[in-house]
């Protein structure tokens, strides 16, 4: 027996901003607006883009954070925004007259990295045929960021936790004692408590930089941000490419806001400046997109609310669908339902394979 509270008890995983059409609207009405070119260019700042709470509660809590010395750090999925938020701490405390540097953990090599953050003196190692400063130097008065600060070496991780207690370091191979006067941030999109136990990274070094936490939430947590986001990303590509685009259309739009997007506003931006070439300068529509972004992406029925409840399970369980190559049985599972109610649920949402 199917509980009728089994649709409901769904995760529901979109929620569109505007407004549904009225009872018996044609399907074009039901979809999300279109949405045009922004008529100027925005700042970098404007990446920052949308007024979901889970973005908003992040930016309130940069801006509380943003005058202390307390070291913060940054996690999320990639393509998020972590150093859009490291830099919008930045722009808010301060040192905001002073620069901020961006260093890479992941790519600097493993036997140059130390040299790279604190410095080398002439001779410390092989080919130091000359002293040269490290990012701590450059940065002084300032902010430093260290970006994917999880690929981190142990042996390295020993000085920078010297440097984040004592506020002081030596460059590699000497012994004059430098100030570090910068203000660190951090970021990952690594689980650092998880490489703790697997004694990947120094517990006492993660609690030091683990002062002030700040999760960048992915972008399937904020839906609603994406048609802004899309709005702004075409046209600072349109601007790139120099070219004219005459925006999203809805269904297109629609198909975006239910996808989850695992490379995040990086993906995003990327499917849009290929969405923009497709296009060449008309909206773009379905067929501009990639495969991926359509995949199982059902629109709304003649009279449907995007908005609808009803609408939302169609996006899930067509999603589940696609995903499981419509294997009934995997997909159910996906979902935590039997094959039986799946069927059953694919008939009320009326949902059938395309031919």
């Amino acid at each position: 027996m199917v509980c009728s509270a089994t649709l409901l008890s769904l995760h529901v995983p979109v929620a569109f901003s505007c407004r549904g059409p009225r009872h018996g609207a044609d399907m074009n009405a039901a979809l999300p607006r279109p949405v045009s070119p922004l008529p100027a260019a925005v700042g970098e700042t404007s990446k920052l883009i949308g007024s979901s709470p889970a973005l908003l509660r992040v930016l309130e809590l940069c801006r509380r954070v943003a005058n202390t010395r307390s070291t913060v750090l940054i996690t999320g999925e990639t393509g998020t925004g972590k150093e859009l938020i490291a830099r919008y701490i930045h722009r808010h405390s301060a040192r905001r007259d002073k620069p901020m540097t961006v260093f890479s953990c992941h790519a600097a090599p493993e036997t140059l990295l130390e040299s790279e953050l604190f410095g080398h003196e002439r001779g410390a190692f092989t080919g130091a045929i000359q002293s040269r400063s490290g990012v701590f130097e450059r940065s002084h008065g300032g902010t430093l960021l260290l970006d994917e600060v999880g690929d981190i070496p142990l042996h390295a991780q020993a000085k920078l936790l010297r440097i984040l207690q004592e506020r002081r370091f030596t460059r590699l191979g000497g012994t004059a004692m430098f100030e570090a006067d910068v203000r660190i941030i951090a970021s990952t999109q690594h689980d650092l408590r998880a490489m703790v136990q697997r004694g990947e990274f120094r517990e006492d070094l993660f609690y030091r930089l683990n002062v002030f936490p700040l999760h960048v939430p992915p972008l399937r947590e904020r839906r609603e941000d994406i048609p802004p986001l899309a709005t702004y990303l075409l046209s600072a590509a349109a601007r790139q490419h120099r070219c004219r685009q005459s925006g999203i259309g809805g269904l297109a739009l629609a198909a975006m806001i239910s996808y989850d997007w695992p490379g995040n506003v990086r993906q995003l931006q990327s499917v849009l400046e290929r969405g923009l070439l497709l296009s060449i300068g008309e909206r773009i529509e379905p067929q501009h997109l990639p495969a991926e972004v359509l995949g199982g992406f059902v629109p709304p029925l003649a009279g449907e609310s995007p908005t609808s409840l009803a609408y939302a399970q169609r996006l899930l369980v067509a999603r589940a669908l696609h995903e499981n190559r419509w294997n009934f049985t995997r997909a159910a599972a996906q979902l935590g339902v039997s094959v039986h109610v799946l069927r059953q649920m694919m008939a009320k949402l009326q949902i059938r394979r395309a031919d």
